[in-house]
């Protein structure tokens, strides 16, 4: 296992059903270690504000596994700089709301669909956009705010 920081390894950031099933090779690319290391230490501030320990679901995405799950080209995944997880502190919401409370800095907090949390960081400028992600008509849809 390899260590990013004291709660946090590497296999937790690559670790995929999918990219397994699929036989897609997720390894990180050198040049973004960096951005995973980043990720992983902003990670330990969100595991401090809510106090109890968070279950990386999905984290680096290379684009042929992005693809396959369906996420946009532009995903933060991609770069190693989010994560979705839950934890059992609470609901999606509630783990928002007391990482906001807390003022921890990210670049987008969204709610997704009421079933997990996506959270990304920037390595320059973290913009504090919080979303709620919802299902409209089978597409999803972001809100602004938390809902």
């Amino acid at each position: 296992m390899t260590k990013l920081t004291e709660h946090f390894t590497l296999e937790e950031f690559t670790k995929s059903t999918v990219a397994s099933r699929l036989k897609i090779d997720n390894s990180v690319p050198t040049e973004l270690m960096p951005n995973i290391k980043l990720t992983a230490a902003k990670l330990e501030l969100v595991r401090q504000a809510l106090g109890k320990p968070i279950i990386i679901t999905s984290g680096y995405r290379c684009p042929a596994l992005n693809a396959r799950v369906g996420g946009v080209t532009t995903s933060a995944h991609t770069q190693g700089l989010a994560v979705d997880f839950h934890s059992s502190f609470g609901t999606p919401k509630e783990i928002c709301q007391r990482l906001i409370e807390a003022g921890v800095q990210f670049d987008k907090l969204i709610q997704e669909h009421n079933q997990w949390v996506h959270i990304g960081f920037s390595p320059s400028k973290n913009r504090q956009i919080v979303l709620t992600a919802v299902k409209n008509g089978g597409k999803t849809v972001y809100l602004n705010d938390l809902v």
